[in-house]
């Protein structure tokens, strides 16, 4: 592995040139030959960059980079943008080596989360830095459709629980694209505690979209809890806007209703806009996604 050695701020300009020329004529040949260790940061992205870009002719000079300056950051990143499969190869290989910047590598690895081990995804997800855990939650989308809905939830977790909004929406998120009870019921538990702003928002439009009969009935049940809230109304929003299952609702309510639960005036707004329960003809032909905000 080559030792870097300080470049001279003439050459830096001289290299900065040619990656301001449009179109870019410098080849992957070319664009190795300007890389080192020693130039500023910032040149060095963007010679990894081109060359990440550069598909199969970049592939091969990335290789010869690493092979010659080790796997630094902006080699791997760009190794990752080339999309090939020896790419991938490459990058995994680095998956056990305690040197490499792994929040670097997972993020590298992004475009191949099915082939990235599910106990590495774990191990970013439990990880304290929200920059990895948010690269856990990238890779494990490849994986969540061969979870089971309660490993799903053993691995969301943490990333629930998590008092960064950023990190449990990604986590929400994730959740939304199931349509298992325990994976809405979960949600739902967002919405009764006591969550964030952004957090609840998203719950609210991530339970909607499910549009289950379970989703309803969590929303109805959430909207019950909140009565007399701010949330109260844009759970009735969320609730007006499950077309799919309109007669499921409105059965709810009059159910509610009997059972003395609520009063007539409190389900006035929802019943109103239920519509007359046409809306169930044509109902499998409708999108998956029907809550309001999806």
């Amino acid at each position: 592995m080559a030792a870097a050695k300080p470049v001279s701020s003439v050459a830096d300009a001289l290299v900065w040139q040619h990656l301001g020329q449009r179109p870019c004529k410098l080849t992957a040949q070319e664009l190795a030959q300007f890389f080192h260790p020693g130039r500023p940061e910032e040149l060095r992205l963007a010679l990894a960059e081109r060359l990440g870009m550069d598909n199969g002719g970049g592939l091969q000079s990335c290789l010869a980079l690493i092979d010659r300056y080790g796997p630094q950051p902006e080699l791997l990143m760009a190794l990752g943008m080339t999309h090939q499969p020896a790419a991938r190869d490459a990058l995994l290989h680095y998956l056990y080596d305690p040197s490499v910047d792994r929040l670097v590598l997972l993020r590298a690895l992004a475009g191949w989360g099915v082939a990235v081990p599910l106990a590495v995804i774990q191990g970013a997800l439990q990880h304290p830095s929200q920059a990895m855990r948010l690269a856990g939650v990238e890779l494990l989308q490849f994986h969540a459709r061969l979870l089971t809905a309660q490993q799903l939830l053993h691995l969301a977790e943490p990333l629930l629980e998590d008092i960064r909004p950023q990190v449990t929406i990604g986590a929400i998120r994730l959740l939304q694209r199931r349509n298992e009870p325990p994976l809405a019921g979960r949600l739902a538990q967002l919405l009764q505690g006591d969550s964030p702003g952004p957090v609840w928002e998203t719950a609210l439009h991530a339970l909607g979209c499910i549009g289950t009969e379970t989703s309803i009935t969590l929303l109805l049940e959430c909207w019950l809890a909140c009565r007399g809230t701010p949330q109260a109304m844009e759970l009735l929003h969320q609730l007006e806007a499950q077309f799919r299952h309109q007669h499921v609702l409105r059965q709810r309510v009059e159910d509610l209703l009997q059972e003395g639960k609520i009063t007539a005036h409190e389900a006035a707004p929802l019943l109103a806009g239920l519509g007359d329960g046409s809306e169930t003809i044509g109902a499998r032909s409708d999108p998956p996604c029907s809550g309001v905000g999806c």
